[in-house]
């Protein structure tokens, strides 16, 4: 504050220093333009909020609607098509019937964030009718709508029409994931094994200790033939690594 009493006033719209406008006229036109972006970098799977179970449909509509967010400004979102049916954007009624969560379970949100409802208000959107809805809040600059939680069953705001009951979700998980899962389950059953000779055992410990260095590859249908052939004679670990070997010594 100045010794006049001016207050710098962070409003990311109009930010303004006292009466003294911090942006041009020309700035501020660009701003109430910009396009509503997506981030996902607070994205989280919990309880009752995991996309599993989600069809390829499901997902088609969720990459729909955003698709057509991204065409529209904050403006016309919050204030154009205030009360939309079609859109359903309205900050969580954290008093709703039934609700499963509280804002204080969003718990891995920044605390400036989490603690500040006022400007920062968890908000919906939906995804189309009947599959759900998208969880997350507007950034300061209220063009960055970061995604929060994906609701499928749209269980962030139970409804009369499910007669306000949970529908459970299950958490989808990547290939890796899946991976290790099934490692797991494999574990368990070799654990029962008495012959410690069990090459099985062996095999498995070797496999524990390569998580750090675990690599995706995707081959051409062209070469994925004479892969077949080479992997039944080497392993796939000596096939790459082979590989490396032959490119280090080239250079």
């Amino acid at each position: 504050m100045e010794k006049n009493g001016k207050k710098l006033t962070l409003n990311a719209d109009k930010p303004k220093f006292g009466s003294k406008a911090l942006v041009s006229s020309e700035q501020e036109k660009i701003i109430e333009r910009r396009k509503i972006t997506f981030s996902f970098s607070y994205f989280k799977q919990i309880s009752n909020f995991g996309v599993g179970g989600c069809s390829p449909k499901w997902y088609v509509s969720f990459l729909d609607r955003m698709s057509v967010l991204g065409t529209m400004t904050p403006q016309e979102v919050l204030e154009v098509n205030r009360g939309s049916d079609a859109l359903r954007c309205h900050p969580i009624d954290w008093n709703a019937q039934n609700i499963p969560i509280q804002r204080d379970d969003l718990d891995w949100l920044p605390e400036n964030i989490l603690k500040n409802e006022a400007e920062f208000p968890i908000m919906q959107f939906s995804i189309s009718t009947g599959t759900g809805r998208i969880v997350g809040f507007f950034d300061r600059d209220s063009s960055v709508f970061h995604v929060v939680l994906l609701d499928p069953n749209h269980n962030i705001q139970p409804s009369k029409k499910t007669n306000y009951q949970i529908q459970p979700t299950t958490q989808g998980i990547s290939q890796y994931d899946e991976l290790l899962n099934k490692l797991e389950n494999i574990k368990k059953i070799v654990q029962d094994c008495k012959d410690k000779n069990c090459k099985l055992h062996a095999h498995l410990k070797m496999i524990e200790g390569l998580h750090d260095n675990i690599v995706y590859v995707g081959i051409d249908e062209d070469f994925y033939a004479t892969y077949q052939e080479i992997l039944q004679v080497h392993s796939l670990q000596e096939i790459l690594e082979q590989g490396i070997l032959e490119f280090a010594d080239s250079n």
